[in-house]
């Protein structure tokens, strides 16, 4: 019986990693929210709280697509941060360089690739209300598939990128500013991915893991110009299943 239940367990596991993912944005433009923030910054918990917040927002992956870039600026103050890259970083460095940013700051709002600044915390994220096209994205077996079809035309080629989310993160912060903090946090971007394309169609795998110890995972997909970060259009959802 034992052994009966364990082949139906491996059946069953197989079948989940081979399920069909399957994402669309519509045509009116959803919301990238990008926080940059750091375990190292005594100033980005009351922010990452906002974002965590997101969770249990009825438009969640409807009309806001949440993402927590962790940078690595802060580590030489006492706490390395394991979420963190130097791309994330530099990402936050080329918005400030298109001036879509003042200065390169913990903890940081972009939503559509426009700085935004949330008062205490109780001022609404900016509406968005345009039409821009309908972003398509399905997944098999770790493979990516995305198309856009564009209502206003945009300068080719242009860069998918595919960020999966670690959720339900928990860290005990020993060191630097927030020594002795338990920090919760959701929307973590543990692995990224882009690739440029002249067609409106791209394939590619999902992103290689820097961290790989979350027990849930989503996604978060949008297309943007090559030299520029801001997001056309963007759509998301949990990840069920992601094996490294």
């Amino acid at each position: 019986m034992i052994k009966y239940s364990f082949i139906l367990y491996i059946l069953l596991l197989n079948s989940l990693y081979a399920e069909n993912l399957y994402f669309e944005s519509g045509v009116k433009r959803n919301t990238l929210i990008e926080l940059f923030t750091s375990e190292g910054c005594s100033s980005c918990p009351p922010a990452e709280t906002y974002l965590n917040d997101l969770k249990n927002n009825n438009e969640l992956w409807k009309k806001w697509i949440p993402v927590a870039f962790h940078v690595d600026y802060w580590d030489y103050i006492g706490w390395k941060d394991q979420y963190a890259t130097k791309s994330f970083g530099i990402r936050q460095s080329h918005y400030a360089s298109l001036k879509r940013a003042s200065t390169v700051y913990t903890p940081a709002f972009m939503v559509n690739g426009s700085s935004w600044r949330p008062g205490l915390f109780s001022k609404s994220l900016p509406k968005e209300n345009s039409t821009v096209g309908n972003l398509k994205v399905s997944i098999k077996n770790k493979k990516v598939h995305a198309s856009y079809k564009e209502i206003t035309k945009s300068t080719f080629p242009l860069r998918l990128n595919v960020a999966v989310l670690g959720m339900n993160l928990i860290s005990h912060i020993e060191r630097g500013e927030n020594e002795g903090r338990t920090a919760k946090h959701e929307f973590v971007v543990v692995g990224f991915n882009t690739i440029e394309s002249n067609n409106l169609e791209w394939n590619l795998n999902l992103p290689e893991l820097h961290y790989s110890k979350a027990e849930k995972y989503a996604l978060a997909v949008w297309v943007s110009e090559v030299n520029n970060p801001t997001p056309l259009q963007v759509v998301g959802g949990y990840l069920p299943m992601y094996k490294k």
